[in-house]
């Protein structure tokens, strides 16, 4: 058995609490002027002695949640409170450290981490030992004098910690720090990290950390908090009880990290039903994917014989599962697949549409946009329009109000490019309009309103 220090800790040692986000909403203008909720609600303790890592897709605003935390955006409601008062401007507990490394070109190792320390008024002599102290821990000795293009992104990503570390923060927060560089510097990082965390004498004292990697986040944190999306708000919180040092091919850990699945799953699959009324309840949020990118999964599918589980398929192919789940809840909006469980299978019409040629496979692509309510309310603004066409900025108007939780650009992308390749819109990029393609303009798909969605 390990006798590392670590391995003497209680899988639970949280304290008391650091930092707080009472009822925060988070919303942001549209391009069109129309205001986007990206968080709602979120109630969230960040505790002394603890790893705490939120986990979600991409866009359910887990950034968001930390850039609030850390001081660095202003909340449109609710409070952020730090050791039980209320936090104006900057935390003064954190430290952050961003995935894409964030560090000065000009600079060397050296004066990365010394820059951090310029706001600290510390004296030439501190300076030195902190300096000497961060870079031992991280394991950059010898590299002082180096300049970030001479350093691989592992080595990067160290600077960046050490950066962080240099400021003594109680609460060490990484926004998914370990998503640019190879798998095994990343693993040698986490246990790192652990060990950094062990620690009691010094900060930090919490680590905060936003991931979508399922293993990560069993791997390092004792909570979990799940968010979901449109807007992002706290599903459910997990506490990992698992002891450190923890070995990712345990069977504890491979079924722990089955249960934190089998939770993200449900709550981002799950088949809820709608609970508005009216013209809301009817059209519901596209997720951000491509035509090409659902064709990509229907063939993969075929490729596994009809059936395959997600989350296996998205280490298989090294995407990230949010961005997978999202072509996946396209491809089910279109019911053609189903996802019982964690699992993608294919339905009747999937089948037909995999077995089918160019032309086929547009027509039924074609048929089934037409039967979600985003495609029937856009269709039919359009057939009511002069000349069957509308300006881009009418669209995004009207989709900031329909999905007033959704950034309409982003909607607007998905839109059209899954109506393109149904041969149901066109765009004229140079008039910046939006139209019907009518029946009988591509030779290919429908025949007496075809092009107009259903009302």
């Amino acid at each position: 058995m390990d006798q590392s220090p670590v391995a003497a800790l209680p899988s639970q040692t949280a304290g008391g609490v650091i930092s707080e986000l009472r009822g925060v909403e988070m919303c942001f203008t549209s391009p069109s002027g129309k205001t986007v909720k990206v968080l709602d609600g979120i109630n969230l303790e960040v505790r002394e002695s603890e790893i705490l890592a939120l986990l979600g897709p991409s866009g359910c605003g887990k950034s968001t949640v930390m850039r609030i935390l850390c001081g660095l955006l202003h909340p449109t409601q609710g409070t952020v409170l730090y050791r039980g008062r209320r936090l104006d401007g900057l935390n003064p507990s954190v430290a952050m450290v961003f995935q894409n490394f964030a560090l000065f070109p000009w600079m060397d190792v050296a004066e990365n981490i010394e820059v951090a320390l310029q706001a600290k008024s510390l004296g030439a002599t501190d300076c030195r030992r902190r300096l000497k102290h961060v870079v031992d821990l991280v394991g950059l000795e010898g590299y002082e004098t180096a300049y970030p293009r001479e350093l691989s992104g592992g080595m990067k990503q160290c600077v960046g910690i050490a950066r962080a570390l240099a400021v003594e923060p109680e609460i060490l927060c990484l926004d998914e720090p370990f998503s640019q560089i190879d798998h095994l510097t990343s693993e040698k990082l986490r246990a790192e990290l652990v060990h950094l965390w062990v620690d009691r004498e010094r900060n930090p004292k919490t680590i905060f950390l936003v991931s979508h990697d399922v293993h990560e986040t069993v791997y390092l944190a004792n909570r979990i908090v799940v968010l979901d999306s449109n807007p992002g708000r706290i599903r459910t919180v997990v506490e990992n009880p698992l002891p450190y040092p923890r070995n990712p091919r345990a069977p504890e850990f491979v079924a722990f990290v089955e249960r934190v699945r089998d939770v993200i799953a449900h709550t981002i699959l799950s088949d809820a039903p709608a609970a508005e009324a009216g013209l809301l309840a009817m059209v519901e949020p596209l997720p951000e994917s491509t035509a090409g990118e659902i064709i990509g999964l229907l063939e993969a599918l075929d490729d596994h014989h009809g059936e395959m589980e997600i989350f296996r398929f998205a280490a298989e192919i090294g995407a990230e599962y949010g961005k997978l789940i999202a072509i996946v809840k396209t491809a089910e909006m279109l019911d053609l697949v189903d996802t019982p469980r964690r699992r993608v299978v294919f339905t009747d019409l999937g089948r037909r549409f995999v077995r089918s040629d160019v032309n086929g496979r547009k027509k039924l692509f074609h048929d089934q946009l037409r039967t979600l309510g985003i495609f029937r309310v856009v269709g039919k603004m359009l057939s009511n329009a002069e000349e069957g066409a509308l300006s881009k900025e009418m669209i995004l108007d009207e989709l900031a109000m329909l999905l007033p939780s959704e950034d309409p650009e982003r909607t607007f992308s998905v839109l059209l490019n899954l109506g393109r390749y149904g041969e149901l819109l066109t765009y004229d990029l140079d008039l910046d309009r939006v139209a019907l393609l009518r029946a009988g303009e591509n030779g290919k798909v429908g025949g007496n309103g075809a092009g107009a969605p259903a009302p």
